[in-house]
């Protein structure tokens, strides 16, 4: 059954990516990520475009991109994603992939959305504990830094640090 991967560039999206390689059920055709087109960036998290690319290169996937507006509006967003799933289908891609782990609302948003076009969606980590998924991360090798920290939790010093146990 072929996947396409709904890329974030982060560690969640990693894991995923990895747990679906591993189970061998998918035929992974690309990643896919939506991108700010005006700051060259990765929409979700803000990854630098170079930075995708070097990550697609390292995974051995093909890249394809959602080129989205400086601020795009929610209709904006949703008929351009109607149009890459459409193609998806159209190429009989009927499953894809996101690294979700507790938003319910945003995976039932993501499954009403591809409902009408018949795509299974998987979630690899749902509902994993963090704490579980971090050092799994961690003890298969994956890195990671800090970019951004909630101030009522963490230091600013955690900023640029490398995820570890």
């Amino acid at each position: 059954m072929k996947a396409y991967m709904n890329w974030s560039g982060g560690k969640d999206s990693s894991l995923a990516l990895m747990k679906i390689m591993q189970q061998k059920e998918l035929e992974l055709s690309c990643l896919f990520t939506s991108v700010n087109k005006t700051y060259d960036r990765i929409s979700m998290h803000g990854v630098r475009r170079s930075l995708l690319e070097q990550q697609t290169l390292a995974i051995g996937l093909p890249l394809e991109t959602l080129e989205l507006s400086e601020q795009p509006t929610m209709e904006e967003y949703e008929t351009e994603m109607s149009k890459a799933v459409q193609s998806f289908e159209k190429r009989g891609i009927k499953n894809t992939i996101f690294g979700d782990i507790f938003l319910e609302d945003l995976r039932t948003y993501r499954e009403e959305k591809l409902k009408p076009f018949d795509i299974k969606v998987h979630f690899p980590l749902w509902k994993i504990p963090t704490d579980v998924l971090m050092k799994e991360f961690i003890d298969v090798g994956f890195k990671a830094i800090v970019v951004c920290v909630n101030g009522n939790v963490l230091d600013k010093s955690f900023c640029g640090r490398e995820i570890d146990e």
